[in-house]
């Protein structure tokens, strides 16, 4: 047999740039193998740069490979599992092998439910793997010889003693020194300069998984390994993954000192606890590069603190994020919702110290659902810490996540707790100020208007969307409920004391500060036009601060309907190196221009507001560039000059959705054409905006028409937990093939609690005919 291994690095919900999409356990797994004499190599299926079939299949018949390994996390399982059926399709023979935190303690009865893998590696993967390929390339041993791991044999499960790895980190070859790992295309690179926690949190599996230590690398392979990705792979940025950097503050200041004498233009993100740190050790972190560090904080509240054995005080929190920013250095928190004896309230809290604390609500900022996963005391008792799992059927090999209930939070209410958390994230306000997604966040927000009633943000947020699409009147219903329901929120008294701006179309109307105007525009240099600087049916204040000054004061006193041209200088640090600093000439062409308005009074917003037009023939293009202005446009024509156009109609149908306008839109689809191809498009759209049962009005009239449209039924009853309505249609012989009623069957299975058997048997289903399909493309 080949001593080659594969490992297969399945990462989906992260971009190939992206430091996530690093697979450096495989690498650290694969580079011990390669010392210990078997070669291989990693294939990576990530977001944006999906593994082909074809290309798995043809790495699968060059190396034949040994073993094929997966690391495997409750997200990717699923996934893992296809890969790893596809695997034994192409090489009946060959070994399956999984390792990660999924699998760490996973039961083993759980591989009895996994066909198409063979052995479950526990233990730390360096020191298991060349073991077990000593024993599958036909060397000497047995299986059960090999510490870590669970494997069948015949009909019975065997179990060896997990592997807890003691020796020293540096006796593991870097993957980076080798070659094993290479980086060019990532924004920042992966290091470990330690493995291991001490720490008894009851939320969280590596103080287990490390035996309680923690282990280090020597400081000169830190260098050496940063030197190597600058040099190779010009990496200047690192992200140190300790889970505690600052454990042992002798060793730390040696490494930043390290960093300062040999690797001065390294930049870097790292995480420790907040007691860790000083000023002192502060300002040397800053003058080594750290330009981020990371606080665990979970929970704001004391006693839910307590419960978690989170040793932590929040004052201490608020102190040290004060300390670092005096230092330069960005923070960002780690926070935790639905944990055990958090109610709503306390919940809440946690929220409004971030929020207190300007700690913008982004990257790791962004707060997560607990999660229970194996190896975590509250996986191992969830009653004992107040946790209910919800009433589902699971397989062995998936841990309960984020099923639970707890006994001070619903479902419901953790579910509300999420969507606060993801309506006060930063991009959503940079999106709002910048004009982009609109209609998303919208529809984000009108989707779960119910259960974001308690969050003043959200009106908020809408206001300032409908104002931008020049909807003044909705805009001052959002501002009615905000003093209604929040009438002592000083951020409410301040956005209600504001003067509501609104704009005026005038013909022929004449751009000055304060004004709104849509133009085209393109800077050229050396004659030719620089793609950056050109654009169509822009629209901006002008004023605000969005435009460059130059390119402000030129525009002033042009006339709508005009071309006319302007110099405009780039600012010398202007992110686009080749502008920075240089002066070339725009030509404008200026549409339209709105003169400004100004309300205090809501009543006479509503009653007063021009109702403005926008008329552009090319609609293609306004589409392509404009989002806004396209709905602006369709919303005052449809129904004149655009009667009849299905794609502009359906398009303002969506939008009318998406900004909670439900009765225009269902006015809007009462003129459709009743066709079952439009009838079920309108039935898939509201079904989209979270409108089930209008959906499966209109679905009814496309039932039978195509296999997508009978999904979208099932869909349909599902969201309206009408489980025997969407059963009925899910076995109907007619979508015997089709993969997604498939899959929708194996989650009807798990809600209505089937017996784990008929939950396998779908999900095996599934498997195979996405084998089947992928062995026709490979």
């Amino acid at each position: 047999m080949s001593g080659n291994f594969l490992f297969v690095h399945v990462n989906e919900w992260a971009n190939f740039a992206s430091p996530d999409a690093i697979p450096i356990s495989q690498g650290y797994i694969l580079a011990r193998l390669r010392q210990a004499g078997y070669p291989g190599r990693i294939l990576g299926d990530y977001q944006d740069r999906p593994l082909e079939p074809g290309v798995f299949k043809a790495a699968l018949q060059e190396l034949h490979p040994r073993a094929v390994g997966f690391s495997v996390y409750q997200e990717n399982m699923d996934k893992v599992r296809l890969w790893a059926s596809f695997a034994k399709r192409v090489d009946p023979e060959i070994t399956v092998v999984l390792g990660g935190p999924q699998v760490t303690f996973m039961p083993g009865e759980a591989l009895l439910q996994m066909p198409e893998a063979d052995i479950l590696c526990r233990g730390e993967g360096e020191e298991v793997m060349p073991a077990l390929a000593r024993v599958l390339s036909g060397g000497s041993g047995t299986l059960a010889e090999v510490d870590g791991i669970c494997f069948r044999d015949g009909d019975r499960l065997v179990e060896t003693p997990r592997h807890c790895g003691t020796g020293s980190l540096d006796a593991l070859p870097s993957p980076y020194l080798d070659g094993t790992l290479q980086c060019r295309g990532k924004v920042r690179a992966i290091l470990l300069s330690s493995r291991g926690c001490t720490s008894n949190c009851t939320f969280c599996y590596t103080p287990r998984a490390s035996n309680r230590t923690v282990r280090f690398h020597s400081i000169d392979r830190m260098i050496e390994e940063m030197q190597c990705l600058r040099q190779r792979d010009d990496i200047t940025d690192f992200w140190f993954a300790d889970p505690n950097f600052a454990w042992s503050r002798e060793r730390l200041e040696a490494l930043l000192h390290a960093i300062i004498a040999r690797a001065p233009w390294a930049t870097f993100w790292c995480q420790t606890r907040y007691n860790l740190v000083d000023r002192e050790l502060l300002a040397l972190l800053k003058e080594a590069g750290a330009h981020t560090i990371a606080f665990g904080l979970e929970s704001a509240d004391r006693e839910v603190l307590q419960r978690i054995r989170k040793g932590l005080d929040p004052d201490g929190i608020s102190r040290a994020i004060r300390l670092t920013r005096d230092a330069g250095i960005r923070v960002e928190l780690f926070t935790l919702f639905g944990l055990p004896g958090e109610t709503p309230a306390r919940a809440r809290k946690t929220l409004d110290f971030v929020r207190r604390h300007d700690v913008e609500i982004s990257g790791n900022s962004i707060s997560q659902q607990l999660h229970l996963f194996f190896g975590t005391p509250m996986a191992d008792d969830p009653a004992r810490h107040g946790i209910t799992p919800l009433p589902r059927t699971r397989p062995l090999y998936m841990s309960i996540g984020r099923d639970y209930r707890t006994d001070t939070m619903s479902e419901e209410e953790i579910l509300q707790m999420s969507l606060l958390w993801r309506l006060n994230r930063q991009d959503f306000a940079d999106d709002i100020r910048a004009g982009r997604r609109l209609f998303t966040i919208a529809g984000f927000i009108t989707r779960h208007r119910k259960l974001l009633a308690c969050c003043p943000e959200a009106d908020m947020m809408l206001a300032s969307i409908y104002l931008q699409l020049d909807e003044p009147g909705p805009a001052a219903a959002c501002l009615r409920r905000l003093q209604e329901n929040f009438p002592d929120l000083p951020r409410v008294q301040e956005m209600v004391r504001r003067p509501l701006a609104c704009f005026r179309n005038r013909r022929r109307a004449v751009a000055k500060k304060g004004c709104r105007i849509i133009f085209d525009c393109k800077g050229l240099m050396d004659g030719e036009v620089v793609p950056e600087t050109e654009c169509y049916f822009e629209m901006a204040t002008l004023g605000d601060g969005r435009l460059l000054p130059d390119f402000e004061q030129g525009m002033e006193g042009v006339k709508a309907g005009g071309l006319t041209q302007i110099r405009v200088r780039f600012p010398a640090d202007y992110g686009n190196p080749a502008l920075a600093g240089q002066e070339i000439p725009f030509h404008v062409f200026l549409h339209q221009v709105l003169e400004p308005i100004t309300y205090t009074d809501l009543a006479e917003v509503e009653q007063k507001a021009p109702r403005n037009m926008y008329r552009f023939d090319d609609l293609f293009n306004l589409k392509k560039h404009n989002e806004n202005l396209y709905y602006m446009v369709l919303r005052d024509s449809v129904l004149h000059s655009y009667t009849g156009n299905l794609p502009h109609m359906m398009a303002l149908f969506n939008y009318y959705l998406k900004l909670g306008f439900t009765e225009k839109a269902l006015d809007l689809a009462a003129t459709l054409p009743d066709e079952p191809s439009v009838m079920g498009h309108a039935g898939r759209v509201l079904l989209a905006n979270g409108l089930a049962e209008e959906a499966l009005h209109y679905l009814r009239r496309a039932a039978d028409t195509s296999a997508e449209m009978e999904n979208q039924r099932l869909k349909a009853h599902m969201a309206l937990k009408q489980w025997d309505e969407a059963e009925k249609i899910g076995a109907d012989p007619r979508l015997a093939t089709s993969l997604q009623t498939m899959h929708l069957r194996v989650r009807l299975a798990a809600l209505q609690q089937l017996p784990e058997q008929e939950y396998l048997r779908r999900m095996d289903t599934f498997l195979d005919s996405q084998v089947r399909m992928m062995m026709a493309r490979a």
